[in-house]
């Protein structure tokens, strides 16, 4: 959207920024540095999980109290909670009404400060790059992120971090950028992406008890010729107790070894042979257990992973993960967010008790799915892909209910 001025008087500037010419300003609004703010500096269109486009789509500030010292500047983008100024005091809210009662959380002390978080979260979005961090990653990296980003923004609004302040969306939204931190792309002709031991122990942590399964190169099978998914399995392994790999064969057994009676030959075998178009899976690995009881298959010759089409219906697609390195990280990425997630599901301790409008799993749940598919997009190229079919379905509530 290029620079525009309504007629109203709200000048969307550039692409990303929004203004507030002077006389579209409320006189209620008495608070000289936010008036100036609004009509020098701006607020960006979207940005951080938060959407100021009611600056320019409204064409004025809009009251959001009857004593008219509240005005709506935007709206969280994940569940359209008010994002609004204290016309007085200068402070930044995140409100809604409730029981004829407003209920608010503070999310910033004035205007200077949320641009300077929003600035923050921002430049986590991109994700890492080769000089970031000494071009390291892993959970430990993620965790250095996240308390850097943490003392910046201190920096940036000391009054909003002051002890016994329960801060709002800020942390939630630094843990979903933080994970970009986990890995990083792969090398050409190798896996999908590079990461340490740290990751598979964290996942084995996150899903169970902490154990790892790294197997011998005499234990893996001939068949399985990709080297580096041989690589992985010896020196990184695989994460144990799960739902994915804690049943997995040992030995690895082809699939039509581990399912003899799925992939027979034997015509008599009627509904339950392999159709003809995944009969070639029979001599894929077995490698773990997907949702809805379907075995996760690795081809031996590439490391591609494969779900079964054990319905007879040709559902789900055929293709899982680009390789077994795309999985884990993905799976990874979800059970650290799964983990936050069932935190303030069953446990409403801390800071979360003082909230009175921020919804942490409402910012989770709606970052989940681009994270998961910004791992492997081909993962969810139609609704037919398995990761995307569980992403969508309304009888479960999506990936992490």
């Amino acid at each position: 959207m290029g620079a525009t001025d309504s007629q109203d008087g709200v000048a969307a500037v550039g692409s990303e920024t929004c203004r507030v010419a002077p006389a579209a300003l409320p006189g209620e609004l008495r608070h000289g540095p936010s008036r100036r703010f609004l009509v020098d500096e701006g607020l960006p269109e979207s940005a951080a999980d938060l959407d100021f486009t009611v600056l320019w789509e409204d064409g004025e500030l809009k009251a959001f109290d009857d004593d008219r010292r509240l005005f709506a500047i935007g709206e969280t983008d994940y569940c359209g909670t008010a994002v609004v100024l204290d016309g007085v005091s200068g402070e930044v809210y995140l409100a809604c009404r409730e029981a004829g009662e407003i209920r608010r959380d503070v999310l910033a002390t004035g205007l200077s400060a949320l641009a300077g978080l929003i600035r923050e979260m921002e430049s986590l979005s991109a994700g890492p790059d080769e000089t970031a961090y000494d071009g390291r990653y892993g959970p430990a990296v993620v965790a250095e992120v996240v308390e850097g980003a943490e003392r910046r923004m201190r920096a940036v609004d000391p009054g909003l971090f002051e002890p016994g302040t329960p801060v709002a969306h800020w942390g939630t939204s630094l843990l979903v950028r933080s994970l970009r931190w986990g890995a990083r792309p792969g090398e050409p002709g190798g896996l999908a992406y590079a990461f340490g031991p740290e990751l598979i122990e964290d996942l084995a942590v996150l899903g169970g008890e902490g154990r790892v399964r790294r197997f011998r190169p005499e234990e893996l099978p001939a068949g399985l010729t990709h080297g580096p998914t041989r690589r992985l399995l010896t020196e990184l392994g695989l994460p144990l107790d799960g739902e994915i790999f804690g049943a997995c064969e040992e030995p690895l057994l082809t699939m039509g070894e581990a399912h003899p009676e799925t992939f027979s030959d034997d015509a008599s075998a009627g509904a339950e042979a392999a159709p003809a178009d995944r009969a070639y899976q029979r001599d894929f690995f077995a490698i773990g257990w997907w949702p809805h009881d379907l075995v996760i298959a690795l081809d031996g010759a590439t490391g591609r992973l494969e779900l079964p089409d054990w319905y007879d219906d040709g559902e789900p697609h055929a293709y899982l993960n680009r390789d077994l390195s795309a999985l884990l990280y993905a799976l990874w990425a979800y059970e650290r967010m799964r983990a936050e997630w069932y935190r303030w599901e069953y446990d409403g301790s801390g800071d979360g008790e003082a909230w009175q409008v921020f919804d942490p799993q409402a910012l989770l749940h709606s970052r989940v799915d681009a994270m998961v598919e910004a791992v492997d997009p081909q993962a969810f190229d139609t609704p037919e892909h398995s990761w995307r079919s569980l992403a969508e379905d309304g009888h479960t509530g999506g990936l992490l209910a």
